[in-house]
Order: C-alpha cells, then sequence, then structure tokens
C-alpha cells in the first residue's frame, strides 16, 4: 500500500493492486494527457492530467461507498481508476475525430483496453473480475456511483477544474453531499437533506461549461486542432488508429512532421489562433454542413476557418431523492422548480462559432451576415 499526495484531495490512499495496475503502461499514458486540452491557452494553470482526475475519481469512489454501506467493492474502485483509459490525446478536443473516423467514443475504447495485453493481466493477477469491472466503467448498477449526475467521475473534475483554472464555480460541499448519498437497489440516490447541494452541482457545471468548456478561445483552437489531424489523416501518414495511442506530445510532434499539418500545428504550438467572427445563441437553428459549403464556396480553404456548433450538456441529467424516511425515490426534476428551469433552459442552448485568420476577418463577416444576418455589434471588425 503507499500514498500520493493530491493537490485537491490530498492524501490518496491505494492498495497494492491498485498499483500494479497503475504502473501499467496503458494507465500511465494518462500522465501525458491533458485534462482540458489546449485550455492552458486561456488558464495557464490548467496542466493537469486525466491521471490526476483518475486517481482522484478512484478515491471519492472508495469515500461515497464507504460513507453509504460501509463496505469496499475493489473492482468499482478500479473501474474509477480506469474509466478515462480510452481518451485520446488532448481529451475531449479528440471526441468528434474518433466519432468520424473510427465511429466509437472513449468510453468504447477503455472497455477494449481493459480487456486485453497487460492491464488485463495485471486485472486478473490481482484476483479481480474483468467483467465486473467493466460492467462498472458502462455505469450499470453501482456503476453509477462513478458516472452519474452526482457520480464521483463529476464530483473530482468540477473541482479540480476550478482549483486548476482558478474559476470558482466547480467547487461544491462534496463533503456534505457525500454524507447524504444512499445507495438504493444497486443506485445512488441522495436525502432530501441535500438538495440544495445538489441544485448547486447543477448549476455549477452549467456555469463551468459557461467559463471553461465553452470559452470562446479554447474552442477556437479545438476546431484548428481537429482541422490539423484531418489534414494528417487525409495526408495517408497519420492513421485513424493513431488516435486510440498517441498522448498529448506525441500528437503535436505528428502534426509537425507531416506537410499537410505542420502550419496548423506550429500556429497551435504558438498560440498563434484564429479570431472569432461570430460566437453566440442564433435565433433560428443552422445547419453547420449548410454553411461551412458556403464559407468554402466563397474561396476559405477548410482548413482557413473554423465553425461548429455547440450544445451544453446536462439536458439529460437525472438525480434521485429520497423525500422522507423510507419513501420512494422520486427525480429531482419532479421536486425542484430550480433544476427543472435549468434544464429546460440548457435544452434551448446552441451556440455558434465561426473564427478564421484575423487577415479574412471582412471576408468572413460579410459571408456570415448574408447567411445568418449578423447582429450589428457582430457587424464589425475587431482584431
Amino acid at each position: 500500500m503507499m500514498h500520493i499526495r493530491d493537490a485537491v484531495i490530498g492524501d490518496i490512499r491505494v492498495t497494492d493492486n491498485e498499483v500494479s495496475i497503475l504502473n501499467d503502461p496503458a494507465v500511465q499514458r494518462l500522465n501525458q494527457i491533458k485534462q482540458l486540452g489546449f485550455a492552458y491557452f486561456v488558464y495557464p494553470g490548467a496542466n493537469h492530467t486525466r491521471m490526476e482526475h483518475s486517481l482522484g475519481t478512484m478515491s471519492i469512489t472508495r469515500e461515497i461507498l464507504l460513507n453509504a454501506e460501509d463496505e469496499k467493492i475493489e473492482e468499482l474502485e478500479c473501474a474509477a481508476l480506469l474509466h478515462d483509459i480510452g481518451h485520446a490525446a488532448y481529451s475531449h478536443f479528440s471526441d468528434a475525430l474518433l466519432k468520424k473516423y473510427l465511429h466509437t467514443d472513449h468510453e468504447t475504447i477503455g472497455i477494449e483496453k481493459v480487456s486485453e495485453g497487460t492491464i488485463k493481466e495485471r486485472i486478473e493477477d490481482a484476483g479481480l473480475s474483468l467483467s465486473k469491472i467493466k460492467n462498472y466503467m458502462k455505469g450499470e448498477g453501482k456503476g453509477e456511483i462513478i458516472t452519474g449526475s452526482l457520480g464521483s467521475d463529476r464530483f473530482d473534475y468540477l473541482a479540480r477544474d476550478a482549483h486548476y483554472t482558478g474559476v470558482g464555480y466547480g467547487i461544491v460541499d462534496y463533503g456534505h453531499l457525500r454524507n447524504k448519498i444512499r445507495i438504493i437497489k444497486g443506485k445512488p440516490v441522495i436525502e432530501e437533506a441535500a438538495v440544495g447541494n445538489a441544485e448547486y452541482m447543477l448549476i455549477a457545471r452549467y456555469l463551468m461549461f459557461n467559463s471553461i468548456y465553452h470559452h470562446h478561445t479554447i474552442l477556437i483552437a479545438q476546431g484548428m486542432y481537429e482541422n490539423a489531424v484531418e489534414s494528417a489523416i487525409s495526408s495517408g501518414e497519420m492513421l485513424p488508429s493513431d488516435l486510440k495511442t498517441l498522448n498529448d506530445w506525441k500528437m503535436l510532434a505528428m502534426l509537425h512532421n507531416i506537410k499537410e499539418s505542420k502550419a496548423m500545428g506550429e500556429r497551435l504550438s504558438n498560440r498563434l489562433l484564429f479570431k472569432r467572427a461570430f460566437f453566440g445563441r442564433i435565433q433560428n437553428h443552422i445547419n453547420v454542413k449548410d454553411l461551412r459549403e458556403e464559407i468554402e464556396k466563397a474561396g476559405f480553404g477548410r482548413e482557413e476557418y473554423v465553425c461548429s456548433a455547440f450544445k451544453y450538456k446536462g439536458d439529460n441529467d437525472e438525480v434521485y431523492i429520497i423525500p422522507k424516511e423510507d419513501a420512494s425515490p422520486v427525480k429531482l426534476t419532479e421536486h425542484s422548480p430550480l433544476v427543472r428551469t435549468l434544464i429546460n433552459m440548457i435544452k434551448d442552448t446552441e451556440r455558434l462559432l465561426v473564427a478564421c485568420d484575423p487577415s479574412n476577418m471582412e471576408k468572413m463577416k460579410k459571408i456570415l451576415n448574408r447567411e445568418i444576418g449578423l447582429p450589428k455589434k457582430d457587424q464589425q471588425i475587431h482584431i
């Protein structure tokens, strides 16, 4: 057994079995993958990794279990440690690429990775059930303690991302909320006394999207990164399967070494980002594919602009509460007008981002004004 000092949680206890799994190369790879991709362009402290988050999620999972049921489920803790093992380089910045080229997601890749190679051997040598770990990673049964709307994954990343960015929105009274979680028929629910904490956590996540996850500069960097990887794959020098194995620095090095992606890779390395031509809510739903076609008809190359639509996550969040002793769980949306309002607001929120090099801004503004009718304030050129 050993202890790892974590900047957010403090000392994290790691068992001998967990140390063995932690030392597998597939897990150590998480040390080279940033939790928030290129968010350090805006928040210089945001250099924390998927490894830190995975350890934190494991520790919180253990605390919830011991508090709610006074038991230890080693497979569940192991699933928490491994829940992000399938992430590609720069974390969620590669999600759209995984979907486009491999028709999969990082959760599915994670299940595949624990099912093969040395990590599978380490799990079996520890006497743990691989099938249980995979089911928990999928969020089945008590796996909701990790993946649910009030799961350990979310507890950790909100607190961790807030800590390293210096943004206070993600700081939630986790201690009180954890003490009010109960396990009913294998699923986590909360006591009514913690409803206020649960409401705040859902609001905090929305605010974190506003200030960090959907910050326009970070989204522009994401779009430029996607363009660079698409160019590299189109050249044939990068294989789609490379997305599963490359870490951040290997990915950026590959982008630099491929002719078709070199220019964009260098712009990312030197923070020479596109500037926003438009970023905001739009009155009518915009077909991004059609808008991209119009932009390219006007003479823009695919690598010369970013055009994407973004929706907030959380409109399908569901938390169950126990309104009184021995009562059946009810949905928080049925109990809390505040949460109902928030979810309805999220459902109607879609933002359009269009960005390009400052030298092409006037040209881009004219296209957007013609296609979507820019508000007057967005028709002006700001460099």
